[in-house]
């Protein structure tokens, strides 16, 4: 009698596992990206040293600018003059071009709830815009910095910080300096959207149901 029932218990089994899977890797900590470091740990060395854009995608985020050399970011090193700043050792660093609008993309693999970072630009002021899947706008907000802070070659430019939360699941951030100003950008940390309380429920019933079939199965043989 319950023959013809097996196979869709089966079903049941792997669609529960596999929504567990699921929910234990979208389950991810809050990222802290620095720039000190690649991906893999190791230091980055010297003036002028890049990564590419897909560098921190493990971490959950890829990042492109409008640096001519396409797919490649820029990082500088701090100078040692600079004090009572959160920016510190390496940080991006986007340059100016003449007739190209400055800016850095941020895609997030996973959906993030909220985002913090530190920024420096020669008039302190910063345009972000936040979107949701679908290239949704679910916020756009210009920043004001107000610390001062003296770049690698010796320019003052001002420094601020963002911290965005309560927008919507944030999937891409723009970010644009006025005009063509150049960018400066260290200390990004952003939180993957949890995944609903909802999806363990629905998948421990699965897995109690499947275990339902099975007891079943073994009565009526």
């Amino acid at each position: 009698m319950f023959r013809n029932h097996r196979k869709p218990i089966q079903q049941a089994v792997l669609t529960a596992c596999t929504v567990m899977a699921f929910a234990a890797g979208s389950a991810a900590q809050a990222a802290t990206i620095d720039f000190n470091t690649d991906a893999a740990g190791n230091a980055y060395t010297g003036l002028g040293d890049f990564f590419a854009a897909g560098e921190y995608a493990a971490l959950g985020v890829t990042l492109n600018d409008s640096d001519p050399t396409m797919g490649s970011t820029y990082v500088n090193l701090i100078n040692p003059v600079n004090v009572g700043t959160a920016i510190s050792g390496y940080y991006v660093n986007v340059g100016a071009f003449t007739g190209t609008a400055t800016y850095l993309d941020l895609q997030f693999g996973v959906p993030i709830t909220d985002v913090m970072f530190d920024f420096a630009t020669p008039d302190g002021r910063l345009d972000v815009t936040a979107y949701g899947s679908g290239g949704t706008v679910l916020a756009s907000v210009l920043l004001v910095g107000a610390d001062n802070f003296v770049n690698q070659a010796g320019f003052n430019v001002t420094a601020g910080q963002i911290a965005l939360s309560g927008v919507g699941p944030i999937s891409r951030m723009l970010i644009n300096p006025s005009a063509s100003e150049a960018l400066i950008f260290d200390n990004l940390q952003f939180t993957p959207v949890p995944v609903p309380a909802a999806l363990w429920l629905f998948a421990s019933g699965l897995l109690g149901l499947a275990g339902v079939g099975a007891r079943h199965k073994k009565r009526t043989t």
